[in-house]
């Protein structure tokens, strides 16, 4: 624990993230989060079922009511990433000047979502406050295996943080997160390489699909499975990690193609990382623990399960959302039809060409949608 449980947290928007962090508020206050944790959204209604998923108060639009009689150390703003302009305005901005009226420490505010950047806040509510931004990998424990760990996840200062404060954020990040620390524009591109990477959901049905229509049986997690083995043995990754995986899960006859089109969809969203000014190393190691974790989430889970993952990750009109669309409209039926081509040995070599500059265009078209998101041209 790096600083003593005996301060309040307000979660402004308990929606799925308000729920998604609940071992974060285990990690920082233990035993405390029913006493010390208070959560609010803004439709009545939904109180008294939420209610029963947590174990802290939620009430409903009460927000700066609630600040002031709690008066938190940690501000959660969880809220869809459009209507923080409006919360921050009308509750965040009154209340932090009540706070410097009458002498009493501002709260740290930690910001969910890809908009806004941090910079939004320090405009708004004065440069004397601690703002981060955080994007966890939104990985979750599966079969015991510890996926958080795995899954890049980031953090963007709004600036530097004290010493203990900042100890806080890496403490709470990494109940959820291998966690690492952007700027505003790493993260916007690190986020949009994590979701066209989250496309390995997508590719395992179309494979599987077609593979079946070919006589063929083979579930998606034995596909996820070839096409992790494969990431691991391009990128020099020794053993298994954190579970076992191999080329040998699918059918002989596809294992080539699989191999192949994970070392060239790897290779393609690593270099638009790249082509954005990205630091290699860096690069290679958040992009990997990306691909890593989201293929053992395939090898883990049914098919089912998968889409449910995706549709809790999908906000309507957002970036995992985008990098989906994306993926259907230009590359599922070719992928379908490249299947039984390879399969039928009539497959031009060439498509994994092309199937390496769709990974690429891919996330350089869900990048500038989360700048449109941002306001940014």
């Amino acid at each position: 624990m790096v600083m003593e449980p005996n301060y309040n947290i307000v979660v402004i928007g308990m929606g799925f993230i308000g729920k998604f962090l609940l071992p974060g508020y285990r990690k920082l206050l233990g035993d405390k989060v029913e006493t010390n944790v208070f959560g609010t959204r803004n439709n009545p209604e939904k109180v008294a079922e939420l209610q029963k998923l947590v174990p802290f108060k939620v009430s409903a639009g009460n927000n700066l009511e609630l600040l002031r009689e709690k008066r938190p150390d940690i501000v959660i703003m969880s809220t869809p990433p459009k209507a923080i302009p409006v919360v921050a305005q009308e509750v965040l901005k009154p209340y932090f000047e009540e706070c410097r009226k009458e002498g009493r420490p501002l709260p740290d505010i930690y910001s969910f979502g890809p908009t806004p950047a941090p910079q939004f806040y320090l405009d708004l509510l004065g440069d004397d406050i601690n703002v981060v931004k955080f994007l966890p990998s939104m990985a979750e424990v599966k079969q015991g295996i510890n996926l958080p760990a795995l899954g890049a996840g980031f953090v963007v200062f709004g600036k530097k943080f004290p010493e203990d404060r900042e100890k806080r954020v890496f403490e709470f990040s990494n109940c959820f997160s291998n966690t690492f620390a952007l700027t505003q524009d790493q993260s916007l591109y690190g986020l949009s390489s994590k979701n066209t990477v989250h496309t390995v959901f997508e590719t395992t049905y179309a494979i599987e699909d077609a593979m079946k229509e070919l006589g063929y049986e083979v579930s998606t997690k034995q596909i996820a499975s070839a096409w992790r083995a494969a990431f691991r043995k391009h990128t020099g990754l020794e053993g298994d990690g954190l579970y076992p995986c191999s080329l040998e899960d699918v059918p002989e006859c596809i294992r080539g193609f699989i191999e192949k089109l994970s070392v060239h969809w790897y290779e393609g969203v690593l270099r638009y990382i790249l082509s954005m000014g990205c630091d290699e190393k860096l690069a290679r190691a958040f992009h990997g623990a990306n691909f890593e974790v989201f293929a053992l989430t395939g090898q883990l889970l049914e098919r089912e399960e998968t889409f449910t993952e995706t549709q809790h990750h999908a906000t309507k009109g957002g970036v995992t959302e985008k990098a989906v669309t994306t993926y259907m409209q230009y590359f599922d039926k070719q992928l379908r039809q490249a299947v039984k081509d390879w399969v039928n040995g009539e497959l031009n070599p060439s498509f994994f060409d092309t199937a390496e500059g769709i990974a690429y265009t891919i996330d350089m078209t869900v990048n500038r949608h989360a700048y449109r998101l941002a306001d940014r041209k």
